[in-house]
């Protein structure tokens, strides 16, 4: 899977060249909404696995209905309190990308490798900010009102990759082999590389789609059916096309009632992703403490 994500991550760097960007966008927006989305779109199923025990919350209707009301109820705090919310969804989402990337060589799930995993992810995210520091600022002035400084994005690169490097000297130099560090330092320049030849949006695909939901998506068909294959990926298509529909669909309604509130379209777009992707992250969370 290693050697895939990363012929896959310079092939669609390959391929943008041929692109002009009102096209590479589309296309970005198509692979997130599709693939994207689709690696979340069985979080019914899994909550209902994981709370087998409780047959009353794993009732699946009881779970949309929990699930509806938290993406509501995170679209609300984002309007109301956009500046913590978005800080919020940051924080979050770097330690799900962090987990996700680490969690298969790190069996010991404690506070410390959930600081090391967050730090990471938090480094994937600065790497990506600080490269578009011109459009990210536009973003994140457009949702919370707050104007951010490219030098403060950049300083917040080094920080994570510094506190990244230190634990990872700390509590995992002794548990790798050096060829093992040689290689994560190697993929953090593949992605250095991708981050700064490409637009924002193109960048955030490649990442997003090859370095983390393909992955995820593979570990679910594994905690739902025992399978990693292509009938694995058939029966996990089967279960949650539905729910991917209702996701996309409910994109149209966001951007009707969003746009009173931002001017850019990629505001939108990111603030549709926070409200739909911060229950998905607690739910894996949840899900992986009692797999």
């Amino acid at each position: 899977m290693k050697n895939t994500k990363i012929i896959l991550t310079f092939f669609t760097l390959w391929l943008s060249i041929f692109f002009n960007e009102i096209l590479e966008e589309y296309i970005a927006y198509f692979c997130i909404l599709s693939l994207g989305i689709l690696h979340g779109a069985n979080d019914l199923g899994i909550g209902k696995k994981t709370l087998h025990t409780h047959s009353y919350i794993s009732k699946k209707w009881f779970l949309l209905l929990i699930y509806v009301s938290a993406i509501f109820c995170i679209a609300f705090l984002l309007m109301q309190f956009p500046s913590v919310t978005l800080a919020l969804f940051v924080l979050l989402s770097a330690y799900h990308f962090g987990e996700q990337h680490w969690e298969s060589f790190i069996s010991n799930k404690g506070v410390f490798a959930k600081l090391f995993m967050t730090a990471y992810g938090m480094s994937i995210f600065t790497l990506l900010f600080s490269a578009h520091s011109p459009i990210v600022s536009e973003i994140i002035a457009d949702i919370t009102s707050i104007v951010v400084s490219y030098r403060f994005l950049q300083i917040s690169m080094y920080v994570s990759l510094g506190i990244t490097a230190l634990l990872y000297v700390i509590k995992y130099r002794n548990q790798f082999e050096y060829s093992f560090a040689l290689r994560q330092l190697f993929y953090l320049l593949v992605f250095f590389v991708v981050f700064n030849s490409t637009t924002l949006l193109w960048a955030f695909a490649i990442y997003f789609i090859f370095w983390h939901s393909l992955p995820s998506l593979l570990d679910q068909m594994n905690f739902l059916y025992g399978r990693r294959d292509y009938k694995g990926f058939v029966m996990f298509l089967k279960s949650s096309w539905f729910y991917w529909a209702m996701a996309v669909l409910s994109l149209v309604a966001y951007y009707f009632i969003l746009k009173q509130y931002f001017v850019l379209e990629l505001s939108m777009f990111f603030a549709f992703l926070t409200a739909l992707t911060m229950p998905h992250i607690f739910l894996m969370y949840f899900s992986k403490k009692v797999d």
